[in-house]
């Protein structure tokens, strides 16, 4: 349906990835809060030993590699969970863009991954450039999907219609 909109510009597409990084720092925040939990009940339970650290927060940063991780997946998470769900992130709804397939139908768990892999932590958006006049960016090229412009009426049919679960 919205395959035939315009495709989304880089100024477009960068604010949308500076609304999600926000939206990101939010729910970082909230995995490490659990994360210093979960090391606070390890510990009650005898499972991890603290005594070695000052706290919880130096036991994690001690361990930051596996910190780094579990943020990593939290934050691939954000972005399979909306692209699939919903084709927009919530910077993408709020700049009106969608992801789509080539075809118009919604992406699927293989050009997600691919996708988010290849973005480059959103890097690939300045092949925008490189390829001048195409729309395309290099995560969309090499996935066969395109993030389309939608217009005000388009972008409050599509929030409002959208069924709920």
């Amino acid at each position: 349906m919205y395959h035939g909109s315009p495709k989304a510009g880089l100024f477009r597409r960068l604010a949308a990835i500076l609304y999600d990084v926000l939206i990101l720092a939010a729910l970082w925040m909230l995995a490490v809060g659990l994360a210093l939990v979960l090391v606070t009940i390890l510990d009650n339970v005898g499972l991890v030993s603290l005594a070695a650290y000052q706290d919880q927060a130096d036991f994690l940063q001690k361990h930051s590699i596996w910190v780094q991780l579990y943020l990593l997946l939290v934050s691939a998470w954000f972005y399979l969970y909306f692209w699939m769900k919903a084709g927009q992130t919530l910077g993408m709804r709020a700049w009106r863009i969608l992801l789509i397939q080539a075809d118009g139908s919604p992406v699927t768990l293989k050009q997600a991954l691919l996708r988010l892999g290849l973005s480059l932590l959103g890097v690939g958006n300045f092949w925008l450039w490189i390829r001048w006049g195409k729309g395309l960016a290099l995560q969309d090229q090499m996935t066969n999907t395109i993030v389309v412009k939608l217009t005000k009426d388009e972008s409050k049919e599509l929030n409002l219609h959208r069924k709920a679960g």
